[in-house]
């Protein structure tokens, strides 16, 4: 007896967890979601319990879980579940035949056509009150059966009234863990839909608050220069040199914007065959006055790599100005950037190694993040940007460094075929 019920618990549990397990996060919504998939499992279930009955007495009784996936599919499915189960059970049911069978097809019509009814009062209650419900309406359930057996053949309910208890227990138990256990997966998907909320929403905040801060410096100064001019008289340079200075911050400006562009939408370029040594060796002619200017020395190591990834030429190389920059910043009072190209079948790896101040373990956490930077006056948009670039590329960037030693940026790329 026991053996069979383990089995028929089994039953009943397994495909409840299968269906946490593969149905998407954050849509586990039971008989919401996946209608079709979760009335398919449970109509298994019921047919699983009856094929692999845990007790029999003669021909009048065959004890099984089947009303455990009825009860709970009503419950939470409704009227249109339950009548799919009831079919199945009923014609699993006729299909094993013998003297109990007419009993046991309106039984579980009972309990098909009246739980449904308690649906709306089950999904108002709390959790423990639903325990208590599911609870009784298993136990209700076999007094009925057991009433109906008296009734149909006379059986004395006295004679196997321990046994009808110990299966009245054991039915309650397993169909309210099953009831807790769907009330839990439920409980944890509406905490990380409301987690995912939050995020969105977080998000959102620090882009208004990152914009709001960026843009309001240029459009000051705008507006600064605009009142001066309408406010007094100047020379005509004097005019051209306030004209240069409100281009320079609208250029600003708009660079600032199509930073938050790059990171917000895929990469809109051509898509072309790179070869990433020469693509390296462009940028660093940009770069390379700039590094001399803070005493910083690059040194490209390519062993002969020749890989080539396809990408867009221009986003590509502003993922690399961004991280290279970043290091040439991060050392102050000089030192050596190396930039070693590797290839890993099927990937290529290029790896950005500084000599500068290095960051923290919760500063590696936050890096890409809006409006988070290490340096004093920079913004976090460039290693956002960086991330952003990389992601669209169908690559990775990944960081390690240690306060006072150092940074390693190490970027992979899927070669071209």
């Amino acid at each position: 007896m026991m053996t069979g019920m383990i089995n028929n618990i089994f039953f009943i549990i397994f495909p409840i967890l299968m269906y946490q397990m593969f149905a998407t996060a954050g849509k586990r919504n039971f008989f919401k979601s996946h209608r079709a998939i979760l009335t398919a499992l449970f109509s298994l279930s019921i047919i699983l319990c009856m094929v692999f009955p845990y007790q029999v007495l003669g021909e009048e009784y065959i004890f099984d879980l089947r009303q455990v996936p009825l009860i709970v599919g009503a419950l939470y499915g409704g009227p249109a579940v339950s009548a799919i189960l009831f079919l199945v059970a009923a014609i699993g049911r006729i299909a094993i035949g013998g003297d109990g069978m007419y009993m046991g097809v309106l039984t579980i019509f009972a309990v098909a056509v009246s739980v449904p009814l308690l649906r709306p009062l089950y999904m108002r209650i709390n959790r423990l009150w639903k325990v208590v419900l599911v609870f009784g309406i298993a136990i209700v359930s076999l007094v009925f059966n057991m009433l109906l057996g008296n009734w149909l053949f006379g059986n004395p309910i006295g004679n196997i009234f321990s046994l009808w208890a110990i299966l009245m227990l054991s039915q309650g138990a397993v169909t309210a863990i099953a009831a807790l256990l769907i009330e839990h997966i439920q409980r944890q998907e509406y905490l990380l839909n409301s987690l995912m909320k939050h995020e969105k929403l977080e998000t959102v905040s620090h882009f208004a608050a990152s914009v709001s801060h960026e843009l309001r410096n240029p459009i000051q100064s705008i507006q600064g220069f605009v009142q001066l001019m309408k406010d007094h008289e100047y020379s005509r340079d004097k005019q051209i040199e306030f004209y240069d200075t409100m281009l320079h911050e609208i250029t600003a400006a708009d660079q600032l914007i199509e930073d938050y562009l790059v990171f917000a939408k895929p990469v809109s370029g051509k898509l072309e065959l790179l070869q990433v040594k020469m693509e390296i060796q462009q940028v660093l002619k940009v770069l390379t006055p700039y590094a001399n200017w803070e005493k910083v020395t690059i040194n490209l190591i390519d062993g002969g790599c020749q890989a080539k990834i396809m990408g867009d030429r221009q986003k590509f190389h502003q993922m690399l100005i961004n991280i290279i920059r970043n290091g040439i910043d991060a050392m102050p009072d000089g030192g050596i950037l190396t930039i070693r190209i590797k290839e890993k079948a099927p990937s290529v790896l290029i790896l950005i190694k500084d000599e500068g101040c290095g960051m923290t373990k919760e500063e590696l956490q936050r890096l890409g993040e809006p409006y988070f930077s290490t340096k004093s006056k920079g913004t976090g948009l460039g290693m956002m940007v960086s991330y952003s670039i990389a992601h669209q590329l169908s690559g990775e960037i990944n960081v390690q460094s240690e306060k006072g030693r150092g940074t390693v940026f190490t970027l992979e790329f899927p070669t071209a075929q």
